[in-house]
């Protein structure tokens, strides 16, 4: 996209979808990439869906719960990031679980509360619980995908022309087999091409 706008590019990592939408302001210019959440609606406009992330669990080992269907039992909490799509998905669907959210994206509060018996699953995106967690012992992961994807889109301070120009892109970079080929390269484990609008 900057090639095309003829802009140098430079990329920022923030740790949180929260710390995302606060560093958008229409000084600032340029785009964010966060999936959209009906509370994030207004901060800014999206455009298309580009890509998909799977979701998925952490839970004991000796846990017997393998799906989304079994966590909503009366009693069971649930653990989730603070401000991740998982944590709206399942607050919609739930109706005797509960959840409850954590700020600490490192998931060392989520090994914790699995370990000790606080939680009985911990839901987030399968790459980045999958990595945070792969040494930890006595935890298993849900290897297939358990529950909706987070959709992930560019966004940007509420300018319409900017939001027709990247939507417009991201249909040409789908047709030419952009993203597939982007996901392939990157190597990680649970990425997934948004289909066309």
């Amino acid at each position: 996209m900057g090639r095309r706008a003829g802009l140098p590019v430079a990329i920022s990592p923030l740790p949180t979808a929260s710390a995302v939408l606060q560093a958008v302001r229409p000084a600032r210019g340029g785009y964010r990439f966060v999936a959209p959440n009906p509370e994030r609606t207004g901060v800014v406009l999206y455009s298309q869906t580009y890509m998909l992330v799977q979701q998925s669990a952490l839970v004991r080992a000796d846990s017997p719960l393998r799906s989304v269907g079994e966590l909503d039992r009366p009693g069971q909490v649930l653990g989730v990031n603070t401000d991740d799509s998982v944590g709206v998905w399942l607050q919609e669907r739930l109706t005797a679980a509960r959840v409850r959210p954590t700020p600490d994206y490192t998931l060392h509060d989520a090994v914790r509360w699995l370990q000790d018996g606080e939680v009985v699953a911990f839901a987030g995106g399968r790459q980045r619980i999958a990595a945070a967690t792969s040494n930890v012992p006595g935890l298993r992961f849900w290897t297939t995908t358990s529950m909706a994807c987070a959709r992930q889109s560019p966004c940007r301070p509420t300018a319409r022309i900017a939001w027709r120009w990247s939507t417009a892109a991201l249909d040409e970079f789908r047709a030419a087999a952009f993203w597939p080929n982007a996901v392939a390269r990157s190597g990680i484990d649970g990425l997934a091409v948004a289909p066309a609008r």
